[in-house]
């Protein structure tokens, strides 16, 4: 009984391990919010952050604008969005959301049990995501669809990722989920990392899959995306930008590693 225990506290202390080098990204993401405190304290165009750079607000709302003819959220919501009574597809967008805080630490767990050989690869990839995405909110902090909208630089838009969880009774976890909400950076919106996790995802594990499973890894960031701008949380252009990191990320590491290993050889 003692072994077992033993082996248990192991595989735990393994899960710590393995999951270890993820807290650089909390790190990175606190000082992001740091530097970008002064926006979030006071929203509005053209405030800067502490290194002076500027607040963008009304520029990603006319992007969509320009290139849908509306803003596609604005259209999503008119479509799809009842105030007073949440619809099955509401449940839909609001777990493939929050799949976004629980999808990146259980493919590491699982890699670092079942596929230790791609774990470095992995790890790589997503602290080098988060680490272009982190530092594009610092360098070009951008309010959210939701922010906007009560800014009056939008049509309404209803900030809506967490209804789903009221259809299926469960608001104590939607609760939960605007806390948090309320407690991230409302200017950090460009990349969306909710976007760029899903295509990390899809794209890291496309290669050798077979053809239903690449079916899965391509659902996943599309619906993600559509998910992000029908709840009001990013535009399209920030959907874009995140799978664009991600591909940037993916890429970025294959040729590094490629650079390292000709460079030892």
């Amino acid at each position: 009984m003692l072994k077992a225990k033993q082996s248990r506290t192991q595989k735990v202390g393994e899960v710590l391990v393995s999951w270890s080098p993820l807290g650089l990204i909390l790190v990175a993401y606190a000082a992001a919010k740091l530097i970008n405190q002064r926006l979030a304290d006071k929203v509005e165009q053209g405030s800067s952050n502490l290194l002076g750079l500027h607040l963008h607000i009304a520029e990603p709302a006319v992007a969509d604008s320009w290139f849908f003819g509306r803003l596609p959220t604005v259209w999503l919501q008119d479509a799809w969005y009842t105030p007073t009574s949440p619809h099955w597809y509401d449940v839909i967008v609001a777990l493939v959301y929050v799949s976004h805080f629980v999808a990146i630490p259980i493919v590491t767990t699982v890699l670092w049990f079942r596929h230790r050989d791609r774990f470095r690869d992995w790890i790589c990839c997503v602290l080098l995501l988060s680490f272009i995405g982190i530092a594009t909110y610092v360098l070009y902090p951008m309010s959210p669809p939701w922010l906007a909208s009560q800014l009056g630089f939008t049509e309404e838009v209803h900030r809506i990722s967490g209804i789903g969880f009221d259809y299926m009774g469960l608001g104590v976890i939607e609760g939960v989920l605007g806390g948090s909400q309320a407690a991230a950076n409302p200017v950090a919106a460009m990349p969306s990392l909710h976007a760029a996790s899903a295509a990390l995802v899809a794209l890291f594990f496309w290669s050798g899959a077979v053809w239903w499973v690449r079916l899965v890894l391509a659902l996943y960031p599309a619906v993600m995306g559509i998910s992000l701008v029908y709840s009001g949380e990013h535009y399209v252009v920030d959907v874009v930008a995140g799978w664009i990191a991600a591909a940037l990320a993916v890429v970025g590491w294959r040729l590094l590693r490629r650079s390292r290993s000709a460079m030892f050889s």
